[in-house]
């Protein structure tokens, strides 16, 4: 099997991500469970937002799909400000896939839940739009991404992990690079560390699809230690030279996190093996130093769903893959994958998200405080891609994790 060395990276991952070990990411929302159950999970609560809703930008008019330019949707991650009830949640690159010029950005929202009836309150308390590190507004536009020559990199961007790095830092995944950023509280961006060369997307090298992510199927979940010692970035589906090109889709269930040591300045590939060949990894979330919560989920929605599932991962033996240039072949004996086990059914009749009323996306997990009875508050948050028909759903669970 064919290798490869990547670690003259990591020394520059080490000078770019040291300004984030000192950054706390404590959570302190405050709530109280609800009573519907299931085994150790309890359903809190959820809220639906219209999809009609606008967010806070000041913008107007609308985009090259009739979609408002202040349209408040697609959300894509969620995360904990550090204060009761407060949150930050990311729109990804618009309505269309990135048909529309949309103006990228995040939202600081408020999420207060009643104890005693289950109901969340929602209140949207800030718009952030995001720059470049030169200042110029970036946007979801595919196409200027395919059209862009320039040396420089485009601000075309498509968001779609967010953790807060204390009161005034926020850390942004980039499918479209793909690329981890570092922004200012108010969307300016600060840094920017590209992924290993051979992570770049496939279409845009030459030759095309041999090497790198697959359109539509890249980074799109970051996570942080409790202590921020190690931040990891997951991969939605396999690298094209991990699986396979067909029907216009790239197939296998062989995906990579790639894991970046902020205080030796190390990086690591594990192997996150996919339920089956139709799901993709939507989020990851760290629990403690080693294991992971993990959304995994095919597109559909309604009837048509099959899997929207919430992993508990354990990456304590997994092998490091770095120098491993494909997994076509297999992972075989000498390579440990991450262990995974099942958390959370998001279609569990109980939780009343299943058959025709099933969301396509669960996108976005996030922390709240340890509970009275030991458990966790955990929310998830649902992308309804800008439709005006479809709402945008935040829904709170009571969890139990296991030692």
């Amino acid at each position: 099997m064919s290798k490869k060395t990547s670690h003259g990276w990591a020394n520059t991952a080490l000078r770019t991500w040291s300004l984030l070990v000192s950054l706390s990411l404590s959570s302190t929302v405050c709530v109280s469970i609800g009573s519907v159950s299931y085994g150790q999970i309890a359903l809190v609560g959820k809220i639906e937002i219209p999809g009609t809703a606008e967010d806070r930008s000041g913008l107007s008019g609308n985009l090259e799909t009739n979609t408002p330019v202040n349209a408040f949707g697609g959300l894509s991650a969620i995360d904990s400000r550090g204060s009761k009830n407060r949150y930050v949640v990311l729109s990804d690159r618009g309505a269309g896939d990135g048909a529309a010029s949309f103006p990228c950005r995040y939202h600081d929202i408020e999420l207060d839940v009643n104890p005693e009836s289950g109901s969340i309150r929602f209140e949207l308390l800030d718009t952030h739009l995001l720059s470049d590190l030169n200042g110029v507004q970036m946007t979801g536009s595919l196409d200027k991404l395919k059209k862009w020559t320039s040396p420089a990199r485009c601000p075309s961007y498509d968001p779609e992990g967010i953790r807060c790095l204390g009161s005034e830092r926020v850390a942004i995944s980039d499918e479209y690079g793909p690329n981890i950023d570092i922004f200012e509280r108010s969307g300016r961006m600060l840094k920017s560390v590209a992924l290993p060369a051979r992570y770049a997307l496939s279409e845009r090298r030459s030759p095309p699809m041999t090497v790198g992510t697959y359109s539509n199927r890249g980074l799109e979940g970051i996570a942080i230690t409790p202590d921020q010692t190690r931040l990891v970035a997951a991969m939605q589906g396999p690298l094209v030279q991990d699986g396979r090109i067909e029907n216009n889709k790239c197939l296998g269930l062989n995906t990579r996190w790639f894991s970046f040591d902020l205080v030796e300045g190390k990086s690591a590939e594990w192997v996150y093996p996919l339920d089956n060949e139709s799901t993709g990894v939507s989020e990851v979330l760290a629990i403690d130093n080693h294991r992971y919560l993990v959304i995994e989920r095919d597109s559909k929605f309604g009837v048509d769903a099959k899997i929207k599932k919430i992993f508990l991962a354990d990456t304590a033996d997994a092998s490091d893959v770095s120098q491993i240039e494909s997994l076509r072949a297999g992972l075989g004996d000498s390579i440990r994958p991450v262990k995974k086990q099942l958390l959370i059914d998001l279609l569990n009749p109980e939780f009343g998200m299943s058959g025709e009323k099933t969301p396509e996306k669960p996108e976005g997990l996030a922390w709240g405080p340890t509970l009275p009875n030991g458990q966790r508050l955990l929310i998830v948050c649902f992308d309804n891609d800008f439709d005006p028909t479809h709402n945008t759903i935040f829904a709170a669970f009571a969890v139990s994790i296991p030692k």
